[in-house]
């Protein structure tokens, strides 16, 4: 005879949903993927879904914030770790364009649910709040890592964060349409000269 089935925590149910999200979504795309597809392969039942999440869109909406929170501390280290403040536009610029050529799938979710939420106040709701919260944290590092580096932006930290994510965006969209002529160099080069567009070198200091 077995012993009772173990209760599974909280936490590691939602991480389990998450997973099971990312793993759907990135097959499926966010219109076609279903929340029992997603529960199944998380080894749940769809009542699992909605006692963690609201809806398709909360779960896509914290899927987001998570791996978008993960990749900017990546980026962040990666920059950091080059340790050239010569170059440091260049190493940002490459950080940002290497995550739209290797993460198409991520890009393509992003225009998706950006579409939708443009025709949908539901899913417009959840995901507004994501992007303000992710934009907000973006202009808290530029700033910072500008202070670091000692040089000043021409335009306010939150303009550039709005800008570099419209960037992303539509970059992900050519980038997804043409690939060949919307390459990873092309990409660089676009964020490389909008920072260059926005940065006051100190007379005793040289950023290339």
């Amino acid at each position: 005879m077995t012993g009772p089935v173990p209760r599974v925590r909280r936490d590691e149910v939602r991480r389990r949903l998450l997973d099971a999200a990312a793993e759907v979504f990135a097959r499926r795309g966010f219109e076609a993927a279903r929340l029992e597809e997603i529960a199944y392969a998380a080894g749940f039942t769809k009542g699992a879904v909605y006692s963690n999440f609201e809806g398709k869109h909360a779960l896509l909406a914290e899927l987001i914030d998570q791996h978008a929170r993960t990749q900017l501390a990546v980026g962040t280290v990666e920059v950091r770790a080059q340790n050239r403040p010569e170059s440091a536009l260049e190493d940002i610029a490459e950080v940002f364009a290497r995550r739209i050529v290797e993460e198409s799938t991520w890009s393509r979710l992003l225009v998706e649910i950006a579409q939708r939420a443009a025709h949908d106040p539901e899913v417009r709701q959840v995901y507004v709040g994501v992007r303000r919260a992710l934009r907000d944290e973006l202009a808290a590092v530029l700033a910072h890592g500008c202070a670091q580096l000692g040089i000043e932006l021409t335009v306010p930290a939150e303009q550039l964060a709005l800008t570099l994510q419209a960037l992303r965006m539509g970059l992900a969209l050519e980038h997804g349409t043409d690939p060949d002529q919307v390459d990873q160099a092309a990409v660089t080069a676009v964020f490389t000269s909008t920072l260059r567009g926005v940065i006051r070198q100190p007379a005793d200091k040289e950023i290339r």
